[in-house]
C-alpha cells in the first residue's frame, strides 16, 4: 500500500511541476534530497554501529545477565509470568538500548524479544499480556540521552542541540508510567 502512496506522490510532484514549467527545480530538489537522504543515513549508521556493538560486548561479557538479575523485580511486576531468561534478556537489551538512545539499535533486540514471546504465545493470532507490555514500553521508554535527535539537531544547526535532554526524559517518563498503567489496567479485565 505504501508503494502505491509514495508512487502517487511522485508522479502528483512530477504532474504538478510540469504544469507550473518547473521541472528543473523538481528534478533538482529530488536529487538534493536523495544525497541529504544517504548522508542522514550514514551518520545515523556509525552510531548505530557502536551501540550494537557495546550491545554485543555486554551481552558475551556477562553484564547483561547481571544487569537482568538486578532488574528481576521489576521485569517481574511488568511481566509477572515470564520466566525464559533468554527473553528477558532481549527486552533487557531492548530497552536498555532505547534508554542510552540508541532506539534504532534496539529495534534487533525488540524483534528477538517479539519472536520469542509469540513463541510462548502459541503463535497465537491474539497478543499476550505480556507482548502488549513489551510493545508499550518499548514504544515509551525512557531516553536518557536522545543520540539521534541529538544528531539530527546539530546536523541542521541547532544552537544548543543538546537542550532536548531534559524535556525528552521529562515525555519518555510520562509516557512509560501511562503505558504501564494502560496495560495493568487491561491486563485486569482479561
Amino acid at each position: 500500500m505504501m508503494n502505491y502512496i509514495w508512487g502517487f506522490m511522485l508522479l502528483l510532484g512530477i504532474l504538478f511541476s510540469l504544469l507550473n514549467h518547473k521541472a528543473s527545480a523538481f528534478t533538482d530538489g529530488l536529487m538534493n534530497s536523495c544525497t541529504e537522504a544517504v548522508e542522514f543515513i550514514l551518520a545515523l549508521a556509525g552510531i548505530m554501529a557502536v551501540w550494537s556493538g557495546l550491545m554485543k560486548i555486554a551481552e558475551e561479557s556477562g553484564l547483561i545477565a547481571k544487569i537482568s538479575n538486578a532488574a528481576k523485580p521489576l521485569m517481574k511486576f511488568l511481566f509477572p509470568y515470564e520466566k525464559n531468561d533468554q527473553t528477558i534478556a532481549m527486552m533487557i537489551m531492548s530497552f536498555m538500548a532505547n534508554i542510552f538512545g540508541a532506539g534504532n539499535s534496539a529495534t534487533v533486540f525488540s524483534l528477538k524479544a517479539m519472536e520469542l514471546l509469540d513463541e510462548e504465545n502459541g503463535h497465537s493470532p491474539y497478543a499476550s499480556n505480556a507482548m502488549c507490555m513489551f510493545v508499550a514500553l518499548t514504544m515509551s521508554m525512557i531516553q536518557l540521552v536522545p543520540i539521534a535527535v541529538i544528531k539530527i539537531r546539530s546536523d541542521l544547526g541547532s544552537v544548543s542541540p543538546e537542550d532536548i535532554i531534559l524535556p525528552s526524559i521529562a515525555a519518555g517518563l510520562i509516557s512509560m508510567i501511562v503505558s504501564v498503567w494502560v496495560c495493568k489496567l487491561f491486563e485486569r479485565k482479561a
